[in-house]
């Protein structure tokens, strides 16, 4: 029987550099986050005084990376973590022993996208076609993973880099956005926080955890204070309820952006309420990445669905492979548990009228406008179905809502 092997496989400026590398290097680390751009980092001996020579290498180079695992799954079989691509953005040489740490982001290999400030002005545009636009503009696919597309009257980028001024777009509109593999890729929370978790971790698996609850840096309701393009006064709109109040400052559309915009702005700062780390057991490879549901059980009242901000993978000389995960706990499970298992007990409907908005009614019906999505996930298929039937190509997560639609609300 073969025993389970864990290597890298590394192309350096497209040449295959295995040879040169699998027998010198000691350590390598990938991050995989959604808060900032994917990293790797490789230590290599140098002995030979190779790469502070011949092989010394120059901000920019390319690395592109996979972790391989051997026989982890059965005999004879192979899986691959696919890194992706990483542009060398700083390198170190010690000594002694001679040695040297090589370091690389998942960026364009451009770097005016996060280096260079840009001013212009869209008119009448989508989020995707802004983001599209600054893809192309270095050479990046565009992967707009979500149905929600929302249609700006009038949006400025004034003296911000793209990459700064595209993160803050997408967060405020509760969509998240990350550079991989040539990739431009954004996506919504509220969707993939939705999916059944990957995979299930039990206290046996884990060599090391923590879970951290906190109100520091949360709220319960978000007062937007914004311009109207329309108008020149400052208007303002309140979500959630009194207490821990957050406030915004923001141009808006409408009343109702306004307050779509305070729920995101809640949800963005409330992730960080409950936090879990966790180190796996080596001998635990766990199909894990950022951006994934996973869901603890085993643990007790900490038990339930997480939402991975960052994995990372560590490789050592010895072929030991580690992954550590940092999560948030999903909120909204208790409520989303109590709905789904209610049946019809409780449940109130309600026929939209001309004006309303899913905001709106969770306020009524809740009392916190930010419980809009418990009353979109009980009726998906038919608030989707209505806003085909209009023209649309989605209800952009239950922003359009049409008169005449009979909605069923779910208990609290």
């Amino acid at each position: 029987m073969k025993p389970r092997m864990v290597k890298t496989d590394i192309l350096y400026n497209g040449v295959d550099a295995n040879r040169d590398i699998s027998d010198v290097l000691s350590d390598f680390d990938f991050t995989d986050s959604i808060e900032e751009s994917d990293s790797i980092s490789l230590t290599l001996g140098d002995r030979e005084k190779m790469w502070a020579g011949t092989f010394m290498p120059v901000n920019g180079d390319r690395i592109q990376a996979s972790i391989v695992m051997e026989n982890w799954n059965g005999q004879g079989k192979e899986s691959r973590i696919r890194c992706g691509e990483f542009v060398v953005d700083s390198y170190r040489i010690q000594a002694p022993p001679q040695k040297i740490m090589i370091d690389g982001v998942s960026a364009p290999v451009d770097r005016d996208f996060k280096d260079t400030k840009r001013t212009q002005t869209w008119e009448k545009v989508t989020i995707r076609q802004i983001a599209a636009e600054i893809a192309a503009r270095y050479g990046l696919s565009l992967v707009y993973d979500t149905e929600k597309d929302i249609t700006l009257e009038r949006e400025e980028q004034n003296e911000k880099t793209d990459s700064a001024y595209l993160k803050e777009l997408c967060n405020q509109y509760g969509l998240g956005i990350k550079v991989y593999a040539s990739q431009l890729v954004i996506w919504s929370y509220e969707e993939y926080e939705a999916r059944e978790p990957a995979a299930y971790i039990w206290p046996e698996m884990a060599s090391k955890w923590s879970y951290k609850g906190s109100i520091q840096g949360t709220y319960t309701g978000a007062k937007v204070s914004y311009s109207s393009p329309k108008k020149k006064e400052t208007l303002t709109a309140f979500v959630g309820k009194e207490g821990r109040v957050l406030n915004v400052n923001q141009k808006a559309e409408s009343v109702a952006d306004a307050e779509r915009i305070g729920t995101y702005a809640i949800q963005n700062a409330n992730r960080k309420e409950i936090t879990a780390e966790i180190t796996l057991c080596p001998e635990i490879a766990l199909p894990a990445a950022a951006s994934q549901v996973l869901a603890l059980s085993g643990f007790g009242k900490i038990d339930g669905r997480y939402f991975v901000t960052c994995a990372r993978h560590r490789l050592s000389s010895g072929g030991e492979y580690q992954l550590s995960l940092s999560m948030y706990r999903i909120a909204g499970q208790e409520e989303t548990e109590q709905a789904e298992g209610s049946g019809g007990s409780g449940e109130n409907s309600y026929t939209v009228k001309s004006g309303d908005t899913l905001w709106d009614l969770a306020r009524s019906f809740y009392g916190d406008a930010t419980k809009y999505s418990t009353i979109y996930n009980a009726n998906r298929d038919k608030i989707e179905e209505e806003a085909k039937r209009r023209g649309k190509e989605s209800s952009n997560g239950g922003y359009w809502i049409f008169p005449g639609t009979e909605l069923t609300i779910p208990p609290a």
